[in-house]
């Protein structure tokens, strides 16, 4: 079993009239973000049980269908499974990848919903690095990269609206990458799909490679960015900023 990894940039992660907290189940640590003032003892309650339930429900289809944690490509799984992993295998068919790659995503985006349930129209979850967000402004994403003439150095701008934000990387992290690829990191509405994007232009081994599946992926995405070789590749909506 993996531990949790510790944060160390969640210290970085101060939104302005948001209020903060963390999640912590098995293997999962999850940071959320929601506004002042919506914020109570309750919400973190029915949160954590909820993480609790989903993490159930996917240890337990696992049990019965081992398959659908080893397989490295989709799965079929049978119509009553739970609905998150019934999401998650939908978007790894999309993108042609196992359906384990989008299991951070997946955990963010049930949280992100349950959050809603509560009448929250605002909140950040990020889970191991991947990110699912609501927010009515505009706000920069950093990219986290070990490069450093680049580390906390760069940022992504994102329009008001939900986003998912998910990375891969064959330098660190849990996620397995079978790539040459230091950060791929892609954005767009879903972040199961993100999260699975992630994965799949992570095992890129060339710049040629991760050009190819950058434009394969803007199908279902809207931008991607990795960084291989020493070279950043960008393709679609991606506005970049430069981070003070």
């Amino acid at each position: 079993m993996l531990l949790p990894e510790k944060r160390f940039y969640r210290a970085l992660q101060k939104p302005k009239g948001f209020v903060s907290f963390n999640l912590v189940s098995g293997e999962s640590d999850v940071w959320i973000a929601v506004p002042e003032g919506s914020f109570c003892g309750e919400l973190k309650k029915e949160l954590l049980n909820y993480l609790i339930l989903i993490r159930e429900q996917i240890k337990s289809f696992i049990e019965k269908f081992p398959e659908f944690y080893r397989s490295l490509t989709p799965v079929k799984v049978p119509l009553l499974s739970p609905k998150i992993v019934r999401e998650m295998a939908g978007a790894s068919k999309i993108v042609g990848v196992g359906p384990m790659a989008g299991v951070a995503g997946a955990v963010s985006l049930f949280l992100g919903r349950r959050i809603e349930s509560f009448g929250l129209e605002e909140y950040i979850v990020e889970n191991g690095g991947d990110i699912y967000l609501s927010l009515k402004r505009k706000t920069v994403v950093s990219i986290f990269t070990r490069e450093p003439k680049f580390l906390g150095k760069l940022g992504v701008e994102l329009k008001p609206g939900k986003w998912g934000i998910s990375s891969s990387s064959s330098k660190f992290g849990h996620s397995l990458s079978l790539g040459n690829v230091q950060i791929a990191t892609v954005i767009g509405g879903n972040p199961i799909v993100t999260d699975c994007s992630a994965t799949y232009l992570g095992n890129s081994r060339s710049i040629d490679e991760a050009k190819r599946k950058s434009e394969e992926l803007l199908r279902f995405n809207t931008g991607c960015i990795s960084l291989i070789e020493g070279k950043f590749v960008i393709s679609g909506e991606v506005d970049l900023v430069k981070l003070d």
